[in-house]
């Protein structure tokens, strides 16, 4: 088995005092790593799915790496559309050997294949995929059978909350056609909505994950917050191309 931990919108900046919608997100995300490090730390894997940062510059990404210190073998990260590739590319070189157009990763655990996408549009909250990023993930699929799991920022389906599902990857039918196609996806893994979300996209489960910093409300039709601890997901990956997911949040006063 294979366990990987996702954690995702940590939306640091590099004055650790700030405030996003009035969480403080270095605070709330070293409660979530305290959380890991105690109970989660033989991870193989740790995956970060975008919005490492809030718009900032090269120093802010140095900052978040140097934070991940205790997982930096383990780890992998994607860009969201408050990122900037440049600034990632700078500081995660050597975690980013995808597709030579986007900042994207393809790994291995055990008998399963992981690939991290890249979602961001500069100058758009919603995401989607490059032309080149298409044709490099139909290569990946085609040159392997492995159970997948596929990691991106914007999710590709609707989550129920109106505004978000404007937000989302604008080629989800394109994707979906993909999905189909490819049947040893298993597993599509996303950010972007803060909030906790599980659904089936042919053969394949698609989840959003809780935010290390803010907590949008779920089933909302205007954009609303809501007073949830901040969380990470837990992915196990067995052998057998089956997996366990589990969310796991962590309360205000660890």
């Amino acid at each position: 088995m294979a366990r990987i931990v996702q954690i995702t919108d940590t939306h640091l900046s590099t004055d650790p005092s700030e405030e996003l919608l009035g969480c403080r997100t270095h605070d709330s995300l070293k409660r979530v790593l305290r959380l890991i490090q105690d109970s989660y730390m033989e991870c193989d894997r740790m995956i970060v799915t975008g919005d490492l940062v809030h718009e900032e510059g090269p120093d802010a990404y140095h900052m978040v790496r140097e934070i991940l210190t205790p997982w930096e073998d383990k780890l992998r990260v994607i860009p969201g559309n408050h990122d900037m590739r440049d600034g990632m590319r700078e500081a995660f070189g050597d975690r980013i050997n995808g597709c030579s157009a986007a900042v994207t990763f393809v790994d291995e655990v055990d008998e399963w294949q992981l690939i991290g996408l890249d979602t961001l549009l500069d100058g758009a909250v919603e995401g989607d995929l490059n032309g080149p990023q298409w044709e490099w993930l139909e290569s990946r699929l085609e040159s392997s059978n492995q159970p997948t799991v596929l990691f991106m920022h914007h999710p590709p389906v609707f989550v129920g909350s109106e505004w978000v599902d404007k937000l989302g990857l604008l080629s989800f039918i394109p994707f979906a056609n993909l999905v189909e196609r490819f049947e040893q996806i298993k597993l599509v893994v996303c950010g972007h909505v803060h909030q906790d979300y599980q659904t089936e996209l042919f053969q394949a489960t698609v989840v959003t994950t809780p935010s290390t910093s803010v907590q949008f409300k779920m089933n909302s039709a205007e954009f609303a917050t809501e007073d949830l601890p901040p969380g990470f997901r837990i992915i196990d990956l067995h052998d057998d191309g089956t997996f366990d997911m589990s969310v796991i949040r962590v309360s205000h006063s660890r």
